[in-house]
């Protein structure tokens, strides 16, 4: 009896061929597997009893790591095969397997380099067909070792045995390597020069430990590293990244050290220690480390070693680092040694460097546990590229938002979404998405139909559209968040779509942010949204919470300037800081009431800069969403309180009048109220105006699903308490799982948006 056996999924780079070869020597097969384009594929000859064991374990039972999406099974004439083989991949022009994420270092690996009596001890890219690099080092597929960055290393002869032993965790290892034939560390100063030491790692620590700066070359790209124990490291990086007050990560020695310094739960204890090891948000446990690491924040981000060279660092009393990634302020990440020589000279003092090639950049993922589900900040390393199905879909391309950029290519029925781009500010990060998007086209033979993009002018002038062919089908911003959603909780029903978020090109050329849509996969209707408001400078009152501050108060007292005047007044007083000078409020006005490059928007994302200026945010904004996440540090105790607020009807739409919820903030300033009072009352005002929104659209057009998404809902008390109510009310509460609900999953709404309009 024979069987041909094609199994799709990902299948590739995850021990599949060695659990095949295993299972078909246990049943006493003949025959062959090997890795093709279109999956794994695989010849057996034997007893039909022995075969249809085979297929049960290979359907119930494949490694853990798998993910099989189909099996097709085709009866073959007999050939008289003598052995069973792992033969070498090969390629068709059709095919579509699936490529596996990098994965933290198994516990296997990990005892491996702690034995002093193993080969492997402290070798620093120790590694097995359950961990390792993957994604990053993968330049075509099939995958073989020909088709990775580890190509360049040959396997001296005790490697290559392990790669032939079947009952080795290593059979058929393509990343197999060993401190004789593997990749070897270097310490290199600023200045490019070689560090002779015998041990690089040893040194390493340390420099760490005499305070010092270093880059270190990781999985995806490049980290800064410092002592986070250290203040004054902390603060020499800020000043040499020039990097004010954005939060940095930090990688911790183990699991009793995040207990020292942080709040875990068990079920934020699983994803730390799981194979992904992302960036975890915690609440933080007093004041042990610096603040200077997350200024005026009550959480960290915090991850575990996950590779071994990061598990050797945590030697002779280092239990904390610094570990934030490498670039310049806006570039995206560093992933090539030369360029970290040349561009982080007068940021670090040395660079712990490899010579195994990277050949895609992938950042660290960020994950937060809100509401007891895991919500993705932002999709990286152990979590991309990311797959998902979808029968009917044209070969398409979807080229994601401006800010956290990620994009979506697709081929037969199977959707790819990106890793974690970057913000399209420059040439640099446009030139990653271009190489990643050319990666993967050509990987998986693309060649789009459609060409989904955001309808917003900034990125289609950024986009460069004239670069690729297909029909270009332009999505508006906030549809395509309420898209994102309905496709991944398979709503092919109009919902309630609520999209709170910073900014976003709405079809009536304003800037909107506080949305209310009647939406399905392919259409929206804007149904209801926050009262606009001047935007003086446009992007500048992105950058300055003081402007949208002053065009909330000049709407909410009628343009009065004199009003304006005394309430800022107020607000300083209370603040006990100055937050204005005089010239700045006249030009403001003043472009405000002539609408001199003053845009209007509906954004929440703004009306929260505009209370968190009022409550004593003063400064610029360094980092997106940096007053909104002070206003939401601020907000404290379990008080439902909220402001009055009236919600208008104006053409067909409803509007949420926010002057009243701004004077009735501007009345507790004046009482002296204290800051977390009325910071928890704005926030629980926003989540009774949802609420009743909500009810008025169900009124209106008998919609009882709500699909909540946009940045702002990375905010946990509105999250938790907007989900929490709508459902209490008998809504079915819909969210983003898979994707972040920031513009990091806007590209998989578009190209799902792109194809609907398409289909029709």
């Amino acid at each position: 009896m024979r069987k041909l056996i094609l199994v799709k999924g990902l299948v590739q780079g995850v021990g599949f061929r060695p659990f095949v070869y295993k299972i078909a020597v246990e049943n006493n097969l003949k025959g062959f597997v090997r890795n093709g384009s279109i999956g794994v594929i695989i010849d057996v000859e034997g007893a039909n009893n022995s075969i249809e064991n085979f297929i049960e374990v290979l359907r119930f039972n494949c490694p853990k790591l798998s993910k099989i999406e189909d099996i097709s099974i085709q009866d073959g004439e007999v050939k008289g095969y003598q052995d069973f083989q792992i033969k070498g991949s090969i390629s068709e022009n059709d095919g579509f397997t699936f490529i596996s994420p990098d994965l933290a270092i198994c516990e296997d690996c990990y005892e491996n380099i702690k034995d002093e009596r193993n080969a492997r001890y402290r070798y620093p890219f120790t590694n097995c067909t359950n961990c390792g690099p993957r994604y990053s080092i993968i330049s075509n597929m099939p995958y073989s070792r020909e088709a990775t960055t580890m190509n360049s290393f040959k396997l001296c002869k005790s490697c290559e045995e392990e790669y032939a032993d079947q009952f080795n965790r290593r059979f058929n290892s393509e990343t197999n390597c060993c401190c004789e034939c593997g990749p070897k560390v270097a310490l290199i100063d600023n200045l490019g020069n070689r560090i002779n030491v015998d041990n690089p790692i040893t040194e390493a620590i340390n420099l760490l430990k005499d305070g010092k700066i270093l880059s270190i070359k990781g999985i995806g790209g490049f980290n800064l590293a410092c002592d986070a124990r250290c203040e004054a490291a902390i603060k020499l990086l800020r000043e040499r990244k020039v990097r004010n007050t954005k939060p940095f990560a930090l990688m911790l020695k183990d699991l009793e050290t995040v207990k020292k310094y942080c709040y875990i739960s068990d079920s934020e204890e699983k994803i730390l220690l799981g194979n992904k090891r992302p960036i975890l948000i915690l609440k933080k446990r007093g004041d042990i480390l610096p603040d200077i690491i997350a200024p005026a924040i009550k959480e960290l981000g915090i991850m575990l070693p996950y590779t071994p060279l990061h598990h050797l660092l945590f030697h002779d009393g280092i239990e904390a680092l610094i570990m934030t990634s490498a670039n310049l302020n806006s570039e995206p990440i560093i992933y090539k040694n030369e360029d970290a020589i040349s561009k982080l000279h007068n940021i670090v003092d040395y660079h712990l460097i490899n010579n195994r090639d990277i050949f895609l950049s992938v950042d660290d993922s960020v994950v937060k546990l809100i509401n007891g589900k895991a919500q993705f900040i932002r999709r990286g390393r152990g979590y991309s590229p990311t797959y998902f199905k979808h029968d009917g879909l044209k070969d398409s391309m979807s080229l994601g938002a401006y800010l956290k950029n990620t994009f979506c290519v697709s081929k037969n029925g199977n959707i790819i979404l990106s890793q974690y781009i970057g913000d399209l500010k420059n040439e640099e990060t446009m030139d990653r998405q271009y190489k990643a998007i050319k990666h993967l086209k050509d990987i998986y033979n693309i060649d789009p139909q459609i060409i989904a993009y955001d309808f917003h002018p900034i990125t289609l002038e950024l986009q460069s559209l004239e670069r690729f062919e297909g029909k270009i089908i332009g999505t508006y911003h906030h549809h395509a968040h309420i898209a994102s959603v309905l496709f991944e909780n398979h709503i092919n029903e109009p919902v309630i779509g609520v999209a709170y978020d910073g900014s976003g090109f709405g079809d009536d050329n304003t800037v909107w942010g506080g949305e209310f849509l009647i939406a399905s996969q392919k259409n929206f209707k804007r149904v209801g949204h926050l009262r606009t408001k001047k935007m003086p400078g446009g992007d500048m009152a992105v950058r300055d919470p003081m402007r949208m501050g002053i065009s909330y108060l000049y709407d909410t007292f009628k343009n009065n300037k004199t009003e304006v005047f005394s309430k800022i007044t107020d607000i300083n007083n209370y603040n006990k800081i100055q937050t204005y000078n005089f010239h700045d409020i006249d030009i403001y006005t003043d472009m405000i009431s002539k609408n001199i490059n003053s845009p209007l928007t509906s954004s929440m994302g703004r009306f929260f800069d505009a209370v968190a200026y009022m409550l004593g945010f003063n400064r610029k904004v360094t980092f997106e969403g940096e007053a909104a996440i002070y206003l939401e540090n601020i907000a404290y105790g379990y008080s439902r309180a909220y402001y009055e607020f009236e919600i208008e009807q104006k053409e067909n739409q409803y509007v949420i009048n926010t002057n009243y919820i701004i004077y009735s903030v501007l009345k507790d300033i004046k009482k002296k109220i204290k800051k977390e009072v009325i910071a928890m009352k704005f926030h629980n005002t926003i989540i009774k105006f949802t609420e009743a929104m909500c009810i008025k659209l169900y009124n209106d057009y008998d919609i009882n699903k709500v699909a909540l998404s946009g940045g702002v809902f990375q905010n946990s008390i509105l999250y938790e308490r907007i989900y929490n109510n709508l459902a209490s009310k008998g809504f079915r509460v819909y969210t983003n799982n898979k994707l972040p609900c920031n513009d990091g999953g806007i590209s998989l709404g578009q190209i799902i948006i792109a194809n609907e309009k398409e289909a029709y």
